[in-house]
C-alpha cells in the first residue's frame, strides 16, 4: 500500500473513531480534533510496515500539543483541518511515540482502516 493510500484509510476512519479521543475532544464535530496523535501513530505503523520511515514529530499550535509526521523533509499532518491558523511547523520537534508496538487505541485505528 502506498503511504497516499495509508493516509487515506487513516483519516477516512476517524470519522468513526469518536471512542478513541481523549474525554475532553469527545463529541467535537470536527473529526479530526484530538485525533493528532492517534492518526500519526496509526500511519506511522501502516507505512513502517510496507518499509517507509516516517519521523513523529511534535508542537504546540493554538495552545494545544499536536503531533504529525516527516516523510523525509515533507511534513504529513493527517488532522491539520482541526487548527484555524496555519501550524508553524518549524518550531516542532522530532519525538517519539509512547509505545514502540500500536498503542490499543492506534490499533483499533488500523484495525478499522483496513476494513
Amino acid at each position: 500500500m502506498q503511504l497516499k493510500d495509508i493516509v487515506t484509510r487513516v483519516r477516512g476512519a476517524l470519522a468513526d473513531s469518536d471512542d478513541l479521543r481523549r474525554s475532553e475532544y469527545r463529541g467535537n464535530s470536527n473529526i479530526y480534533v484530538g485525533h493528532c496523535y492517534v492518526a500519526s501513530e496509526a500511519i506511522y505503523h501502516l507505512a513502517k510496515r510496507e518499509g517507509l520511515t516516517l519521523k513523529p514529530m511534535f508542537v504546540y499550535h493554538e495552545l494545544c500539543p499536536h503531533w504529525y509526521l516527516l516523510d523525509s523533509d515533507k511534513i504529513l499532518d493527517p488532522t491539520k483541518e482541526q487548527f484555524s491558523t496555519p501550524v508553524d511547523y518549524s518550531s516542532g520537534k522530532g519525538k517519539g511515540f509512547l509505545t514502540k508496538k500500536p498503542s490499543k487505541r492506534a490499533a483499533t485505528l488500523i484495525k478499522r482502516a483496513l476494513l
